[in-house]
């Protein structure tokens, strides 16, 4: 019943809006955009069951944050009605319409709303959150009787044991992972010195200091990556998911088959742990170095705002259609329905009651005497401080030159560039379509690394490129959003063969359990091809290949393909490094070496440097790459 009647105020009190019951009257629907990192059916489902004049789009992107792309978005008129973001400060706040007024902010508790204001205005409104921690095998552990751990120096014993024993090891012997995105570096990084730092009166005082640029990392926060450092030492983490050319490390996969004890992440990841695996998982917190209250972490999921082009005249009636949706969410049922779609375990309404089983019972303690930190810094600095933290654990950096550009980070101004050249039309990247589909900015790619390589044909693939291309002026750093991948590109001699099986593994991960597309699939210049799309547990099926004429490959060719290191094997194929392409293999050793594939020539551009080549190179020509039947998608009786 409190909820009901929570429900029916936040309604009645919202701008514009009299009543939940808002009648179509035959009249079109009011859409409104968001983009999110996956799909969101319950809260669909929800805001357009409570009103029937909104339709309600989810567009995907594996970039749903403000930084970015979808950053980069806003500044180019692109944005989403709804703005997803992870805390966005800076001159993007210029984007956003200030939601101060709405009734619905006064549903938050007034810690988050004051940690995450600005000016003393309210941009945002909290998504659920997600609570971080130390994931384990309890049954892994039980059954080879290692004792679960309450301090730091217990916690590493645990993993000592752990692998001298073989227990929940990788073949690499390692028995802790953390993925490697930037992001979950940084929290993972942070998390480590809550106990110790952040939640005590120096921490708090050091990140007031902080915002005001009164603190610098430099001097203080030097021994914030002792405990992975240690790890990485001792062979219980492997640090090559922090190198900036691999992938993300596959928890849930090495989690869910006990071929790891632990690894840092949240209870999203458990709850899809724990449907994947027969074995017993719980998560623990994390551990003080010097005697002091464990704590466990709580991040929320993501912000969500307003894009302000909507405050302009003419558009009231999706404003209003807007400020209801935010404050459907602002609902105890609101929040729910977001928890089913996400998996997030604790909201941050002043008037919600959790369900009792949704905190992992290794940390309820925690939960329950107050001793849970919510990280709630701009995911422009997480992603950065996380990546300069990468580049220490793989090697790359030492400790004092990273902390001296994030310094510097934390005190730049705005973000400058040289001009390359111009675009004649958007090429956007949306609904992971470089994984699904021929698209304009996927042939752009592909032509620009078959020039560089000065090859016969370029295989692209899709998960390399992650941002859009804008009409008009295209400055460097545009094209290390498109690109980010520092992999080289490669010049192999390759069969007709070794080309069909490389487009077959393209298509092979089209469609995978998490409903994401794999990022294999092959974008190309030189080449065509076509295939019958995914259909049920049936993966992609190549149909046919032929060269851009039409005719088709000569099989006593021997044609040059340009593709990267990465591709080729460079990082080896473990933990789906390479994204299958073993036929292209010319590096690891560990993998028997391609058949009819042989090594010309190696080169030190990456995707990015190619495509800065082809703009400067064609700076005289409208550069407007189209889609022209590369890549078709045909029926099964075609």
């Amino acid at each position: 019943m409190k909820k009901l009647l929570g429900l029916l105020i936040v309604s009645l009190c919202l701008s514009g809006c009299a009543s939940a019951e808002h009648e179509a009257s035959g009249e079109d629907k009011i859409v409104v955009t968001m983009m999110y990192t996956s799909e969101l059916p319950h809260l669909e489902e929800f805001v357009e069951t409570t009103y029937d004049d909104i339709d309600l789009q989810i567009e995907w992107n594996v970039a749903g944050t403000i930084d970015g792309e979808t950053e980069r978005r806003l500044r180019n008129g692109h944005g989403s009605d709804i703005v997803v973001s992870t805390l966005a400060a800076g001159d993007v706040l210029n984007y956003l319409a200030d939601l101060s007024a709405d009734q619905y902010i006064s549903s938050y508790q007034s810690g988050i709303m004051r940690k995450t204001a600005w000016d003393g205005k309210n941009y945002f409104i909290p998504l659920p959150a997600q609570y971080y921690g130390y994931i384990y095998n309890v049954t892994l552990a039980r059954e080879n009787g290692l004792a679960v751990p309450t301090t730091q120096d217990e916690l590493l014993a645990m993993l000592g044991e752990a692998k001298a024993g073989h227990i929940g090891t990788d073949e690499n012997g390692s028995d802790f992972v953390v993925d490697g995105v930037p992001a979950n570096t940084a929290a993972f990084v942070i998390a480590t010195q809550i106990p110790d730092f952040f939640g005590r009166s120096e921490g708090i005082m050091w990140l007031d200091d902080l915002k005001n640029g009164k603190a610098s990392f430099q001097g203080s926060l030097e021994g914030s990556l002792d405990l992975p450092l240690a790890m990485i030492e001792a062979g219980y983490m492997d640090p090559l998911p922090f190198s900036p050319v691999t992938n993300a490390a596959p928890v849930l996969a090495k989690m869910s088959s006990g071929e790891m004890l632990m690894a840092f992440d949240n209870v999203a990841m458990l709850d899809q742990i724990r449907q994947n695996s027969s074995d017993e998982f719980d998560m623990l917190p994390v551990f003080s170095s010097e005697g002091n209250p464990a704590w466990t972490v709580s991040t929320p999921t993501a912000f969500l705002g307003i894009n302000r082009t909507l405050t302009e005249e003419g558009n009231e009636a999706k404003l209003d259609a807007c400020r209801r949706i935010l404050g459907l969410i602002s609902t105890p049922e609101g929040q729910d329905t977001f928890m089913m779609d996400n998996g997030a375990a604790y909201s941050y309404l002043v008037d919600y009651t959790p369900a009792s089983d949704i905190v992992p019972a290794g940390i309820r303690d925690c939960v329950e005497n107050g001793y849970n930190y919510n990280i709630s810094m701009s995911n422009d600095f997480m992603r950065y401080f996380g990546d300069r933290c990468n580049a220490v654990l793989c090697g790359q950096k030492d400790i004092a030159s990273a902390f001296a550009e994030i310094d510097g980070y934390m005190q730049g101004g705005s973000q400058s560039g040289t001009l390359i050249g111009t675009i004649s039309h958007d090429m956007i990247v949306e609904n992971y379509n470089v994984r699904l589909e021929e698209t304009e900015i996927g042939n752009l790619v592909a032509d620009a690394v078959k020039e560089i390589a000065e090859a016969d044909m370029a295989a692209v693939n899709g998960g390399s490129i992650r941002g859009s291309l804008y009409e008009g002026d295209v400055y460097n750093y545009d094209l290390d959003y498109v690109c980010p991948y520092e992999n080289h590109i490669v010049i192999l001699s390759v069969d007709a063969d070794v080309i069909r099986k490389m487009l077959a593994n393209g298509l092979s991960a089209m469609k995978r359990s998490d409903q994401v597309p794999g990022g294999r699939f092959l974008n190309v210049s030189g080449l065509k091809y076509s295939f019958l799309p995914p259909e049920g547990d049936t993966p992609a099926q190549l149909v046919d290949v032929t060269l851009p004429d039409g005719s088709p490959l000569d099989e006593n060719a021997v044609y040059t393909l340009a593709v990267t290191d990465y591709m080729a094997g460079v990082n080896g194929y473990y933990d789906n490094n390479g994204d299958g392409f073993t036929m292209l293999n010319v590096y690891d050793n560990d993998t028997p070496q391609g058949a009819g594939v042989e090594l010309v020539r190696e080169t030190a551009y990456t995707f990015s440097d190619a495509l800065e080549a082809y703009i400067v190179r064609h700076h005289d020509e409208e550069i407007a790459s189209q889609k022209e039947g590369r890549i078709t998608a045909v029926n099964a009786d075609e």
